[in-house]
């Protein structure tokens, strides 16, 4: 992929990071993220980066986003929505006013989101020749975590609407990618323990590979395996998954 104007949420970390590094060489980069300090370190890094500060449950702030990425470039061939929340989910012991907030927060980043990025960046899709909207779900959108009940409803809710963007984009001849990533190491997943991490970097040549050859659903690593398992014995995956001495649940 060269000359391709490509445009990240969450890419100052983790698996963004990852990509933007395999991506900004042969192309221009922005990186849509909320933190000044992450936003910094990544500019240090990688000073082809062209990075935009704003929150993706911001309404306004995502239209400021759109609104400049118009003025200075005219169009978006690829919109990766990556960004993503995650936490412990005990239901038992947190408080209400604790535990409604951390759904809401979840729910925001990993599934309103997505939603509304992708509606506000249609216009400058229409403008690429060969526009795709990429969405980074998760290996928990087929089967849940037990300490991870929202992150994996949200996961599971991203998945279902991106078949539905697939369908409905399709007479635009914007193509859809929908990837769901297995555990990967990155600071989101470093108290996962019992199962096995990919490398952030490995994951991230895996998905240009797969985009590459046209795949639209990429089952990478684990992922494959799961989606099966879970069809055909899902309660034996639900148990594989969740190991009692599993901590916490992020994968994205």
């Amino acid at each position: 992929m060269k000359n391709k104007i490509i445009v990240i949420t969450g890419g100052a970390t983790g698996i963004g990071l990852a990509i933007i590094k395999k991506l900004i060489n042969d192309n221009t980069v922005i990186s849509i993220d909320r933190n000044p300090a992450k936003i910094a370190a990544l500019k240090a890094a990688l000073p082809k980066v062209e990075s935009l500060k704003a929150d993706v449950t911001s309404n306004e702030e995502l239209s400021n986003v759109i609104a400049s990425i118009e003025k200075s470039h005219g169009k978006i061939d690829m919109l990766i929505n990556n960004a993503g929340k995650g936490e412990v989910f005990d239901f038992v012991k947190t408080p209400e006013k604790e535990l409604m907030k951390r759904i809401e927060t979840e729910m925001s980043i990993n599934y309103f989101a997505p939603i509304l990025l992708t509606k506000k960046a249609l216009p400058l899709l229409q403008k690429s020749t060969e526009p795709i909207v990429v969405i980074v779900s998760s290996g928990l959108a087929y089967m849940p975590s037990n300490t991870g009940a929202t992150y994996s409803a949200t996961k599971s809710a991203i998945h279902f609407v991106t078949m539905c963007l697939r369908h409905q984009l399709a007479p635009l001849k914007i193509r859809v990618v929908e990837v769901l990533p297995p555990v990967v190491e990155t600071d989101m997943s470093k108290d996962i323990t019992g199962l096995k991490k990919m490398p952030v970097d490995k994951f991230a040549q895996l998905f240009l590979d797969k985009l590459s050859k046209g795949e639209n659903i990429m089952n990478i690593g684990q992922t494959a395996a799961l989606e099966k398992f879970s069809r055909f014995f899902p309660k034996a995956a639900f148990k594989m998954l969740n190991p009692r001495r599993k901590k916490s649940i992020a994968q994205n």
